[in-house]
């Protein structure tokens, strides 16, 4: 096989990998947002993906963290902690953000994030792409194996040769 269709089998393989793991960190604990404003820049950039353990929900000042508002989920930066409260600010903000973050608004501490991304993640959550990505690096999967075995078969015919 042309090593460029192995690469591109292996590219296929990967981006599919990807899109599973978009589709199902979800049910280990992990939300998968979209960067939606500029807020963050240059630490979340528009369009990228942030990945945000729902499991740490008592940050520490310097943590960005997702949390749910009025206007849907936000993720900043935690600047200061009061007693019960935090304050929060997007790094491109001058100012901090007017409402107090109350501990159960919080989402979680972001972990990762992943520029430009952030839109095909979003395709990827549906189900039916979801679905039919699973078949394709099934289906991708089978080939790699088929092919492999076809050249491990034709090496044992060139040895006996």
């Amino acid at each position: 096989m042309r090593i460029a269709e192995k690469a591109a089998r292996i590219l296929l393989t990967v981006i599919g990998l990807f899109g599973l793991a978009v589709f199902f960190l979800p049910k280990i604990g992990i939300s998968v947002d979209i960067v939606m404003s500029g807020s963050m820049e240059p630490t979340l950039k528009t369009g990228g993906i942030v990945f945000t353990d729902t499991k740490r929900t008592e940050p520490s000042v310097g943590d960005i963290v997702t949390f749910r508002n009025a206007k849907g989920k936000v993720s900043h930066r935690v600047v200061a902690k009061q007693k019960q409260s935090y304050i929060t600010k997007g790094d491109a903000n001058n100012t901090e953000d007017v409402s107090l973050l109350e501990p159960e608004q919080i989402i979680g501490t972001v972990i990762l994030t992943v520029p430009l991304l952030g839109y095909a993640a979003e395709l990827l959550k549906e189900k039916t792409v979801g679905m039919l990505l699973l078949l394709m690096i099934f289906q991708e999967l089978v080939f790699l194996v088929i092919e492999w075995k076809g050249e491990r078969i034709e090496k044992r015919r060139r040895k006996q040769i």
